[in-house]
């Protein structure tokens, strides 16, 4: 099983940081109760979530395309997902950090008429070495699905 705790722990710190550095707050990860459902409310862990809880974000690493270079469904409904549970916390401004270039510009696209007010995607750029890191994880991700497959 491939070790992801590159991306829960150093992808997310250094966005959590690169968000603290744009909005003048700490940011830290926390589950906050969800609003506008059925039911008894329950939480959802968002990935930063600023000090007065104003600010609220869900961080992805996924690359838009899979290994075999087509358009990543899964990873486009993983996008999709956390835009849902944005949509029903409180906080006056709720984005989806996307750390991959493309991904981010495609989801852009995507997106464009679709989302609910208040909203948004940002990109953090990596530096190079967690942007290694997070190819290195995608590689060996690969590489066990495929010999799961045989």
């Amino acid at each position: 099983m491939t070790d992801t705790r590159l991306l829960k722990s150093g992808v997310e710190d250094y966005v959590r940081n690169w968000l603290q550095q744009k909005f003048g707050k700490q940011f830290r990860k926390e589950g906050l109760l969800l609003t506008g459902v059925q039911g008894e409310p329950r939480t959802h862990e968002f990935d930063a979530v600023s000090e007065d809880n104003r600010i609220v974000c869900g961080v992805r690493t996924s690359s838009w395309k899979t290994s075999g270079g087509k358009r990543g469904a899964g990873k486009v409904a993983g996008a999709y997902m956390e835009i849902y549970f944005l949509g029903h916390v409180a906080g006056q401004e709720k984005y989806l950090v996307l750390t991959d270039q493309e991904f981010y510009e495609r989801m852009k696209s995507e997106v464009a008429g679709k989302l609910t007010i208040g909203i948004g995607l940002l990109h953090c750029e990596l530096p190079v070495e967690l942007e290694n890191g997070v190819a290195d994880v995608r590689e060996k991700s690969r590489q066990e699905q495929g010999s799961g497959a045989n």
